[in-house]
Order: structure tokens, then C-alpha cells, then sequence
């Protein structure tokens, strides 16, 4: 007898805290931000570009929600506006607060052409090898250029001559901070292609196959990369904080970057693809480092005309940027 009542009273204190929890959490769709009401977030400190994740402890903060909903509609009013009377086709959004993880997503789900966004996974692959292999990214390989290049409009400053050797350290940081397509092609051709897809299938980002559309990755899928670098959850942390410090140094400008102060750190990687002269896409995703409220934004577009599509991302940035600082000092 003395057990039966000890097992109902378990079971019906954990159906109270069900409903509770219940009761509690926000109803969502997917279009509102969502409050990380169930973890707060520990963190090391001592570094500038990452913040590893020690544990999450319970806890509820609603007022991390304050500013997100104004924000959410403000930047799908400009969309919607924008494809009324622009070059803009569509545009998708996520946002993330990486101090507790509150988050909200316009057009979130939808597919676009990563382009030189997997420029990214191939840098990853890299580092992940690397705490295995000590001496792999001082390893030097020659360009030959046999294979040919894809077609970049946004061109390199600085691009790679044929017939020198480079080291691997190099070659990542021109693949990424110039988007050279030589450097990529050459790193791709000095690793095991399953070491980059690996990246993808580990952080359960879109993985393209043979049978992949041109359109396959989401704004919300390819941020979970910024988020493990962030995190330092998945490459050691000094690679981690060596790939974002690095990232900081992109030489595109025109898009996250142009819609926040010159003071503002931000770590971010842009691609760009042109199918023919009615379709053309831009995206812009990257970490902005706010002084108190570091957060992660992803921009991709999809337009007629890649001015129109630059002008679109910086105005988004800066929607972003002026409604954390409001939300910052209230």
C-alpha cells in the first residue's frame, strides 16, 4: 500500500510539472521567436570570437523576448515591401542571441543556393583533421589551376598565382577571406571529399548529394555552423576562435557589414551565384559582436540584381543592430 501511494504521488507530481511546463512555454509557429526559457547558459570566458558552452542551467528569463516580436515584423515588413517595388524575389532571416539563445526566423525554412557559403564546411574539415594530423596545415601544395574556376561576380582582391607553392594555413584564410575560388579548388583537391561532407552530417546542416537541387540550404540550417564555432562545441577552442578570428577579416563589406558601426567585430562569410540574368542570389551569415549582446544573423536573398540584393542585406543588418541596441538599453 505504502508503495502504491509513493509511485501515484510520483506520477502525479511529474504530470503536474508536465502541465506546468505546458502552461508556461509559448504556443509558436515557426515565424515567432522562440525564449530559450528552459536553460540558462554558463560560459568560459577569455576569448574574443568564441564563448564555449560549460553547461546549461534551468532557469526562465521572459524578458529576453522583449523587442524580438518588433523586430521579427519590422524586417519581414521590409521584405514584403521591398519585393513590391525592388529587384528582391524573396528573402529569408534568422536571428539568434547568443547570450541565452532567444530566436526568430522569417522565411527561415526556405531553400537557396549556399554558393560560396560551403567555403565554410571545407575550412571546418580542415581544422577537424588538423587536431588529428599536428603538422597538416603547414603542409605546402602547388597551384597548377588545371581545373577550371566557377565564375565569381563579387571578384578576389587577392587570388592565388599558378605555379606557387602554399600552405594550407594559407590557402584557408585566402579561400575565406577573399572567397578565392583557386584557393578552394585547391583545398578540396588536397582532402578526402567525405571529410567535408562529414562536417555537414556531424552538425545536421543540408548536405548536398548527386541528386541535390541548385536551391537545398536554409538560413536557419547554415547558422548551426556559426553556432558550433561559437559554442567551440565541435573543433577545439583554439581552432574554433582561429576560424572566427579569421572570419572577421572577410573582405566583403556591402552586407552585414555595411548596416553596423565601423567599431562592431563582425565574423561572417558571404556567397553569391548567378544562374542568368533574371536570377541571381546573395547571402550574407555571420556572428555580429555586439558589446552586450552578441547574436548571429543569416541573410540570404534571391533577385535580378546583386545591388539591389547588397543594399537589402546591409538594410536588414542595420534594422538588427539598431533593435538590440534599443533592446539593450531599456
Amino acid at each position: 500500500m505504502v508503495r502504491y501511494l509513493l509511485i501515484s504521488t510520483i506520477v502525479a507530481l511529474a504530470i503536474g510539472i508536465l502541465v506546468g511546463r505546458y502552461v508556461l512555454l509559448p504556443k509558436t509557429t515557426g515565424q515567432e521567436p522562440v525564449i530559450n526559457d528552459k536553460f540558462d547558459e554558463v560560459r568560459a570566458g577569455g576569448y574574443q570570437f568564441i564563448s564555449p558552452l560549460l553547461e546549461c542551467e534551468p532557469g526562465m528569463n521572459a524578458s529576453n523576448l522583449i523587442g524580438l516580436n518588433t523586430l521579427q515584423k519590422e524586417i519581414n515588413s521590409l521584405i514584403e515591401n521591398e519585393k513590391k517595388i525592388s529587384a528582391l524575389t524573396n528573402a529569408a532571416v534568422y536571428f539568434r542571441d547568443l547570450n541565452n539563445g532567444p530566436w526568430f526566423g522569417v522565411n527561415e525554412h526556405e531553400s537557396f543556393s549556399p554558393a560560396s557559403l560551403l567555403k565554410l564546411p571545407v575550412m571546418m574539415a580542415y581544422y577537424k583533421k588538423s587536431e588529428k594530423v599536428p603538422d597538416l596545415l603547414q603542409r605546402k601544395v602547388k597551384y597548377e589551376a588545371k581545373d577550371p574556376l566557377l565564375q565569381q561576380n563579387i571578384i578576389p582582391t587577392n587570388s592565388i598565382e599558378k605555379g606557387k607553392d602554399y600552405a594550407i594555413d594559407e590557402l584557408i584564410e585566402r579561400m575565406m577571406i577573399y572567397s578565392d575560388n583557386g584557393a578552394l579548388t585547391l583545398l578540396e583537391n588536397n582532402i578526402e571529399p567525405a571529410l567535408i561532407d562529414r562536417i555537414t552530417l556531424d552538425l545536421g546542416v543540408e548536405t548536398a548529394t548527386e541528386a541535390t537541387p541548385e536551391d537545398f540550404m536554409s538560413v536557419k540550417g547554415y547558422s548551426g555552423l556559426f553556432r558550433i564555432l561559437y559554442n567551440a562545441s565541435y573543433l577545439e577552442k583554439n581552432l574554433s576562435e582561429k576560424a572566427l578570428e579569421i572570419l572577421s577579416r572577410t573582405e566583403f563589406t556591402k552586407g552585414i557589414v555595411g548596416g553596423v558601426p565601423k567599431s562592431i567585430k563582425v565574423s561572417h562569410k558571404f556567397g553569391e551565384r548567378e544562374l542568368n540574368d533574371q536570377i541571381k542570389q546573395l547571402h550574407d551569415c555571420g556572428i555580429v559582436y555586439h558589446p552586450h549582446s552578441p547574436y548571429l544573423l543569416c541573410i540570404m536573398t534571391r533577385g535580378s540584381d546583386f545591388t539591389t540584393l547588397e543594399r537589402i542585406i546591409a538594410r536588414i543588418s542595420s534594422i538588427t543592430f539598431h533593435g538590440i541596441e534599443s533592446r539593450v538599453n531599456k
